[in-house]
């Protein structure tokens, strides 16, 4: 997964927010985690969809959920 987000150029700080919303917290909690404001998450998200082209935190879920699947013979 961090691989990925090296290939996206994402910044440290855009992949550690790329996780905490893969781990399904909210921006809010990712703010306090991250000891930041919820506005930062936010633009930091943004940046997260931006840079590989996804519409939202289902399409980020969705990319990253494959590598979780067993490989399924004839698709």
């Amino acid at each position: 997964m961090l691989k990925q987000f090296d290939r996206w150029k994402m910044t440290q700080a855009e992949i550690q927010v790329g996780v905490l919303m893969l781990k399904g917290l909210s921006h809010q909690e990712t703010a306090d985690v991250r000891a930041t404001s919820e506005r930062t998450i936010r633009e930091q998200a943004r940046a997260v969809y931006r840079k590989p082209g996804l519409t939202g935190r289902s399409e980020l879920s969705a990319f990253f959920l494959e590598d979780f699947l067993p490989p399924h013979e004839g698709v």
